[in-house]
């Protein structure tokens, strides 16, 4: 029926428009009748506030898996700490209020034994540029064991146009967190180190990239980078926004080349801008031409709206651009006024695009829509 449906209409009407009305639409039964293959990614992210014992994580993993999530993006990495057993970051704050302090058990760990037994897929997922948060004090990290990169390495931050490094204090502040310079060699070098050693030493299912951007436009104008612009432009003009793009895109080629050495069946994902343009243009996150080039094996664009023909309109968009197999959309659960209807509309609109999958921010969200979702998630 929903193939027939989305035919029909498509013939009649403009493609957001047929899709919005293929998800509006569909019967539940019809929907639900090959949900499993409909959406063959059926992900959740789980963030770094959600498990906070051994506990937290299986009673959590159960639940996401009776209502039929068959993959974790399990947070691991915030701004230059460790939700993992790590020789380059000191554990994270989150787990005992105290930065550096060993909780005494490895959520990744946990993470990974809990969701293998209950047949789930579990991806690590990173804060990729992420120094460390804004606060009201702008008050930097404190000296632990191993030195957190904020204070070890200041030279390594974004700086704006007057080489001025991206401040940490919230009053201040363009973004909730200040950047490493994904411009900057050492930069760069330090956080595919800190990600090798995740993939070498857990049996990952998949490395998922958040935050690999700049902050903005305005940033990076740090001495190093200019100087390796200047460096590489010797010869041939290229703008300091496309040199910038460039940099970033052989960061993840490079990544994906050492992850896939590792742990050649691991999946490498990046969470990208919801809209194209923005992405490429604003962050000089170019998710189009990773994918298109194999460096990443899918793309999660966070088309975070609950307006049914935004989202529409911009999955559309990244469907033309890599192929729909390559998408796993991220739906905006946790805005405000996001309903049980809302959600069900946009994972029919997923559905009715054929997409890899979908992936709902976060599980705290997932839980609360719980009563709707077994029937498009394809429950046990």
């Amino acid at each position: 029926m929903v193939v027939n449906l989305e035919k029909t209409l498509t013939r009649l009407l403009p493609v957001p428009m047929a899709l919005l009305l293929v998800g509006l639409l569909a019967s539940p039964a019809a929907v639900e009748q090959g949900a499993t293959s409909a959406l063959a990614k059926r992900a959740v992210w789980v963030t770094r506030w959600a498990c906070k014992s051994p506990q937290d994580v299986t009673a959590l993993f159960s639940s996401l898996a009776e209502l039929g999530v068959n993959t974790v993006f399990f947070q691991v990495r915030g701004a230059g700490d460790a939700f993992y057993k790590s020789s380059l970051e000191p554990w994270s704050e989150v787990l005992t209020g105290t930065l550096g302090k060993d909780p005494g058990w490895d959520p990744l760990e946990v993470a990974i034994t809990e969701g293998h037994r209950l047949g789930l897929e579990v991806h690590a997922w990173v804060n990729v540029f992420t120094a460390w948060p804004t606060n009201d004090a702008g008050e930097p990290p404190p000296v632990t064991q191993p030195m957190h990169v904020f204070r070890a390495h200041p030279e390594w931050l974004v700086c704006d146009r007057m080489r001025k490094p991206m401040s940490i204090k919230k009053s201040e502040a363009r973004d909730n967190y200040a950047f490493l310079s994904p411009t900057s060699k050492g930069a760069r070098d330090y956080v595919k180190k800190v990600l090798r050693e995740i993939v070498l030493k857990y049996e990952v299912d998949g490395l998922h990239l958040d935050y690999v951007r700049f902050p903005d436009s305005c940033y990076s104008y740090d001495r190093e980078s200019r100087l390796a612009y200047l460096k590489d432009t010797l010869h041939k003009e290229i703008p300091y926004s496309e040199w910038r793009r460039q940099k970033l895109t052989e960061f993840v080629a490079d990544l994906s080349r050492s992850v896939k050495k590792i742990r050649p069946r691991a999946k490498l994902s990046a969470a990208v801008m919801q809209t194209i343009d923005t992405g490429r243009n604003i962050y000089f996150q170019d998710g189009v031409e990773w994918a298109r080039r194999g460096y990443v094996d899918f793309l999660v664009p966070m088309i975070y709206t609950p307006n049914l023909s935004f989202f529409g309109t911009r999955l559309e968009a990244y469907a033309d651009s890599v192929g729909a197999s390559r998408v796993v959309v991220g739906i905006g659960a946790y805005l405000e006024g996001f309903s049980d209807s809302t959600l069900v509309a946009e994972l029919r609109t997923a559905m009715a695009w054929h997409v890899q999958g979908i992936s709902i921010f976060n599980s705290d969200y997932v839980l609360q829509h719980a009563s709707v979702l077994p029937s498009y998630l394809g429950a046990r």
